[in-house]
């Protein structure tokens, strides 16, 4: 189907129906719900009917302990098997789940289990110490320590009686925003979220039938646990985690080996697998689609796999607190910009206004309920039935975004309005450049000036040479009036713990 009809013909009652009047009918049959690979590639799975029946008796351990709805649960963990179990469990209850990463040190978790006491924190054995300071009941996996209690006990009680049947606008998640301009901040999220989950699963991934699908993002940060465990048991996928850091190498044998057919990625993996990889086609890839999201992706990375893969990559756009809601969706027909953003998702009204995209609250498919403790911050990101993203972007004449820039990265040189993406994008051109920042300073003449921080392939050096011949390169490429001033040779930039370049922290450098 075209954009335009599906735009025109599409009902929220195509996703309200999927669910059956349940919103937690999710599957209970013997298929394969969940393969977890450790760093050895050894590997546990679990069926739609396993999944249930543990969740189903957590819920009811947890009920046990005194958790009732509006509780909230937090997990710290990395892409273990017990997540999915956690969450279903917490949602069978009417809880409310708080993903955490691995990442975080004490006062990370601290700031984000200040706002409201967990009821629970559920932490992968190796993580206890950092809870030490922390007066909470703790559930640990694999096993237990002196200060906690043991996750395969709570799985051996007792089901939940008259399981939780939340409504659309009861709190779901309360995830905080990855910091990539300041201080976090704790979104509430409804199970409106599970009506924009079905639309970009279905029109953004353009999930099919046969496809095995992979979205390797943590469930710690929202694209991995929105689109990379959700999604999955929405549509009666496999969830696929491979519990290890990041390797390109690692990326493309696991995608070869398991015939991965349709894969969301982020911009930083896939720059990383461009820029390192050396012999591309020693991995036979079964993609077809293959999608990415947190930023966007720079052209020359989309040239570099439709090159050597034959695979497009399409760029999409979403927030933690609304999920996806700009995309070159691959589930209908529409030409693909290279360099866009895309176009508004079925279901959804964006605009922008001032530049800045906003989103129409009135969706039914709209699931930020706004920031918990913090009521001023809410008020200012909405104007009127609009909320504000904070994300700049022009629209062109038959529809499409185009993204500028975060709202306080986005500055006026010499009358210009400029934002860095665009100067990144060219850049990242050169054969030396693996990753690069770009963040505006402060000039008396000119008003702003931009300064970019530049990340080497292995195999090339820093030198004045260098500096002077990507400076080159953007004059002559992209404009001369962005006033591209400095390049700095950095080892690595600074980013949060799902990807995002941290361009404030960078500002201070």
């Amino acid at each position: 189907m075209k954009y335009q009809e599906l735009k025109k013909e599409f009902s929220w009652n195509e996703a309200l129906s999927y669910f059956k009047d349940n919103l937690l009918s999710f599957p209970k049959n013997s298929d394969t719900a969940l393969v977890r690979f450790d760093m050895n590639y050894d590997k546990i799975s679990y069926s739609f009917y396993e999944l249930y029946n543990k969740s189903s008796r957590l819920a009811g351990f947890m009920q046990g302990l005194g958790v009732k709805k509006g509780d909230v649960i937090s997990v710290l963990a990395s892409k273990k098997a017990e997540q999915p179990i956690i969450l279903l469990a917490t949602w069978m209850i009417g809880a409310i789940y708080q993903p955490l990463f691995t990442a975080f040190g004490p006062l990370a978790i601290e700031i984000r289990t200040r706002d409201v006491k967990p009821k629970i924190i559920f932490a992968q054995e190796d993580q206890i110490q950092k809870l030490e300071r922390f007066n909470l009941t703790i559930i640990t996996f694999p096993g237990k320590t002196s200060n906690s209690l043991s996750f395969d006990d709570a799985i051996s009680s007792e089901p939940i009686k008259n399981p939780n049947r939340p409504s659309l606008d009861d709190t779901a998640i309360l995830i905080y925003t990855s910091g990539t301009t300041g201080k976090p901040k704790g979104a509430l999220v409804s199970f409106r979220l599970l009506l924009n989950t079905y639309v970009y699963m279905k029109y953004g991934i353009g999930l099919k039938e046969d496809d095995v699908f992979w979205n390797p993002a943590d469930p710690g940060w929202a694209y991995g646990l929105y689109y990379g465990l959700i999604g999955p048991l929405l549509f009666g996928k496999t969830i696929f985690f491979l519990d290890k850091p990041f390797d390109p190498e690692d990326t493309l044998k696991f995608l070869e080996d398991n015939k991965i057919t349709n894969l969301a990625f982020a911009p930083t993996a896939y720059r990383i697998i461009a820029g390192k990889i050396r012999d591309p086609k020693k991995y036979n890839l079964k993609i077809r689609r293959a999608s990415s999201a947190g930023e966007p992706l720079n052209p020359e990375i989309i040239k570099w796999f439709n090159t050597n893969y034959g695979i497009t990559i399409k760029d999409h756009y979403g927030q933690s607190e609304v999920g996806m809601v700009v995309y070159n969706g691959w589930g209908y027909e529409a030409e693909t910009k290279p360099g866009s953003m895309g176009l508004p998702a079925p279901g959804y009204e964006i605009t922008t206004i001032d530049e800045v995209i906003a989103v129409n609250s009135k969706s039914e498919g709209f699931c930020f309920k706004g920031y918990l403790a913090d009521e001023e911050r809410t008020k200012n990101v909405f104007k009127g039935d609009w909320y504000l993203t904070g994300d700049m972007a022009k629209i062109d004449d038959e529809g499409y975004f185009w993204f500028i820039g975060r709202q306080d990265d986005v500055v006026k040189v010499s009358g210009y309005r400029v934002g860095p993406f665009e100067i990144e994008s060219a850049l990242i051109t050169h054969p030396s450049v693996l990753e690069t920042a770009v963040v505006p300073v402060d000039d008396p003449v000119r008003g702003h000036v931009f300064k970019a921080f530049v990340v080497l392939k292995q195999g090339y050096s820093p030198s004045d040479e260098l500096a002077k011949e990507l400076l080159d390169l953007v004059r002559e490429n992209y404009s001369k009036h962005v006033h591209l001033h400095e390049i700095k040779f950095v080892d690595s930039l600074p980013k949060t713990e799902s990807g995002k370049i941290q361009r404030f922290k960078l500002k201070t450098m």
